[in-house]
């Protein structure tokens, strides 16, 4: 048997092994770009009601909206969530999001929250037009209301550590390769307080019984961390994935990785896991509006060229 070679074949192949090779550098040079930009590591997960405000939707007033929630989750972080969800009054809008990591309990159930919801999410971030390359949110652009006007980028955006459970949440999730998803062990923090009670007590027939008891004093003895997990805790997060509908086998990949690293997830892995359900980006999310059953987000989010008329070829 001979084989033939078809230089569109090879011209082919060349092409996907550029956009491979592209894509891997600029993947590094997002993640360099997300820790030399700090993206809100260290501040609180703020949430914000963003009003569309890209060139191509700005002429006709016909820019989405949607929530942006970027900073680390603290455990207050659900709270906030709640209150804007409240706000909004039962409005659909996707979820772009940025973060670090942090408090694993409220990451759980805020994605419980916007799974009730139904909820779309992307990993992202929100650029105002009226804040510096440098400070994409700044308070210069808020409104009276607390809501911006912005656009919506994917480079620098991450979401690790506890952030991946969260973004779980979604019933469409998306990230660009231009995004970084990652996961890590989940760190869990003791603390050990000595408790002084002052206790009254009599002897009656030779028996002790306690008149009252009360707390007289509290003494911090100190705290360790550990990433050993008890049997609830498996459990919990086991269940938990698979509420999500995402593979249990990320649970394997956090286990597997050391705190002080980060096991990033390609954006082909995080499909074969199930934590992202097609591939799509922020940008594309944010203005896909009356989808039809079963279409892709990046179709829903690509209008038809005017005067295009579809068409079934034949064999």
């Amino acid at each position: 048997m001979i084989f033939r070679f078809s230089p569109r074949l090879v011209a082919c192949c060349c092409r996907q092994a550029l956009w491979f090779l592209a894509a891997t550098f600029l993947l590094v040079s997002s993640f360099i770009s997300a820790e030399a930009a700090g993206s809100s590591v260290g501040q609180p997960m703020e949430f914000l009601l963003v009003h569309g405000d890209m060139a191509s939707c700005r002429p006709a007033n016909s820019c989405p909206d949607w929530i942006s929630a970027e900073g680390q989750i603290m455990g207050d972080s659900p709270s906030k969530l709640q209150k804007l969800l409240k706000r909004l009054g039962g409005r659909k809008l996707p979820i772009v999001v940025s973060s670090p990591g942090g408090d694993v309990r409220a990451a759980m159930e805020m994605a419980y929250a916007i799974r009730k919801q139904k909820l779309a999410i992307a990993v992202g971030r929100t650029r105002s037009r009226d804040c510096p390359y440098a400070e994409p949110i700044c308070s210069a652009a808020r409104a009276k209301d607390g809501s911006i006007k912005g656009e919506t980028f994917s480079v620098g955006a991450i979401c690790f550590s506890a952030c991946p459970l969260f973004f779980a949440g979604g019933v469409e999730r998306v990230s660009s390769p231009f995004a970084l998803l990652g996961v890590h062990q989940i760190t869990t923090t003791y603390s050990e307080v000595r408790i002084k009670y002052r206790t009254e007590y009599e002897t009656v027939n030779g028996k002790r019984k306690v008149l009252s008891k009360r707390e007289i004093g509290r003494q911090f003895v100190g705290k360790y961390d550990t990433t050993k997990l008890g049997r609830q805790q498996r459990a919990r997060l086991t269940g938990f994935l698979k509420k999500m509908g995402v593979d249990e086998s990320l649970f394997d990949l956090m286990l597997g990785t050391q705190p002080i690293s980060i096991h990033l997830i390609t954006q082909m892995d995080a499909l074969k896991l199930r934590l992202t359900t097609e591939l799509a980006a922020a940008d594309q999310l944010v203005v896909a509006r009356d989808c039809k059953d079963k279409q892709s987000i990046a179709d829903c989010a690509t209008p038809p060229p005017a005067g295009a008329v579809s068409a079934t070829i034949g064999e």
